[in-house]
């Protein structure tokens, strides 16, 4: 009986999920803080490879690592700026790109606090200016996850090679060190999107309230990632069809779905915290 009731509760569960999604526009708000993402892409690239221009890491090895991970098209389309910004070391850049970066990125997280406070059907009672300061925060936490992730993914077997050269470590530490790096990612990024979750709301929330939300949002992000890369690289010519501005709708088409994510992840924590209250 225990057993029918809890498979009861998830299928309410899951159908209250999908009526919010449809009733909360969750596609119109997806665009809006994907388009804002879409601005803030290549100054937050200038940013990041700036910072790693920093370091001896050549600009070869960036693009090795970044071509594992994106769709060919959009690897094309940023080659040109990490080989210009990396190989040049221009750090008058630094201080403009991460301010248009985070300003623009920013506007698009008023989007998401405006889909999470329709998720939980309350109104924004706090002001305009601490609203600001927790879209601003928020960009600069998603910014924290990109360059945490760029690090260990890309960079990682990089790090790992170090690592093993300088310590006279073998070739166990170099297959458990692949597994814990992307452990590692996946663990930064359920705390982080568990943090937005919970900051972001009008209305006061528990870590242990936002945790689905943000272990789906992760997961979902580099499961998503993968596939969406392997498709484009292999199934699909959008060059074909769309000529040279083929790698943008790419980027754009990865970053709404993206954006998707990250809202239904808030409206997971938000179903399920009414399922709650109702009970």
């Amino acid at each position: 009986m225990k057993k029918a009731g809890s498979g009861y509760l998830w299928k309410r569960v899951a159908k209250d999920l999908w009526r919010r999604i449809r009733e909360d526009d969750i596609s119109a708000l997806g665009a809006q803080l994907s388009y804002s993402f879409l601005l803030a892409f290549f100054p937050f690239l200038i940013f990041a490879m700036t910072l790693i221009g920093c370091s001896s890491i050549k600009s070869d090895e960036v693009l090795l690592g970044l071509k594992s991970i994106v769709p060919l098209e959009v690897y094309k389309l940023t080659e040109r700026t990490v080989r210009e910004v990396v190989d040049n070391k221009d750090f008058k850049l630094l201080s403009f790109s991460i301010i248009t970066a985070i300003w623009t990125a920013s506007n698009g997280f008023l989007a998401v606090i405006k889909a999470l406070n329709k998720a939980y059907d309350i109104e924004e009672k706090r002001g305009i200016i601490k609203v600001e300061i927790i879209a601003l925060s928020c960009t600069v936490i998603l910014a924290f996850i990109i360059v945490i992730s760029f690090v260990l993914i890309v960079f990682g077997e990089i790090n790992g090679d170090l690592i093993i050269k300088y310590f006279g470590l073998g070739l166990a530490f170099k297959n458990a060190w692949n597994y814990f790096r992307y452990l590692l990612v996946i663990i930064i990024m359920i705390f982080i999107f568990s943090s937005i979750y919970h900051f972001i709301p009008c209305r006061k929330l528990s870590f242990k309230e936002v945790l689905p939300g943000g272990v789906f949002t992760s997961i979902g992000w580099i499961i998503f990632s993968e596939m969406f890369s392997y498709y484009v690289n292999n199934f699909s010519n959008y060059s074909m069809l769309y000529g040279s501005i083929g790698a943008v709708i790419i980027l754009m088409t990865w970053l709404f779905l993206i954006s998707i994510l990250i809202l239904i992840g808030g409206e997971i924590n938000a179903t399920l915290a009414l399922c709650r209250d109702c009970k």
